[in-house]
């Protein structure tokens, strides 16, 4: 496994538990209708924040046990599967976006939105590690 594809693999591993717990128990709390009153900019911040600094602990560690093998330096290769990553990833976020400044259009809350807005940028991220993962792990 290349040390490019640890790295994708460790920033994958570490985000989708902390941010599906989170994002799993907003989606109920708004289903049950207690979500308007249990969500929070405060906890969506943490949430954030605490997943951002697990990913890099995580990155640094596989980083400094991986010292010596290779750098991060693209070939052209990986550069093409890059591009499909961030490809896919450019059209989510479109998404989210679209669906955002509809929330807004229908007079949601500016928790709700900001907690969509932020949904969208994780799941473009993590559609992102995806596909350059399939990318590297089919070899083209």
């Amino acid at each position: 496994m290349s040390f490019r594809e640890k790295i994708l693999w460790t920033t994958l591993v570490t985000g989708i538990p902390l941010y599906l717990w989170y994002f799993c128990a907003v989606g109920l709390s708004l289903a049950v209708g207690t979500g308007a009153a249990s969500i929070s900019i405060g906890r969506l911040a943490a949430v954030l924040t605490g997943g951002l600094i697990i990913m890099i602990i995580a990155v640094a560690v596989v980083a400094s046990l991986n010292r010596r093998e290779g750098t991060m330096v693209p070939d052209e290769r990986e550069h093409r599967i890059e591009n499909r990553g961030i490809s896919l990833s450019y059209h989510m976020l479109c998404t989210g976006v679209i669906m955002t400044i509809g929330a807004a259009w229908l007079g949601w809350s500016a928790v709700i939105i900001a907690h969509i807005l932020a949904f969208a940028f994780i799941m473009a991220e993590m559609s992102r590690l995806v596909v350059e993962l399939h990318g590297l792990r089919r070899g083209y």
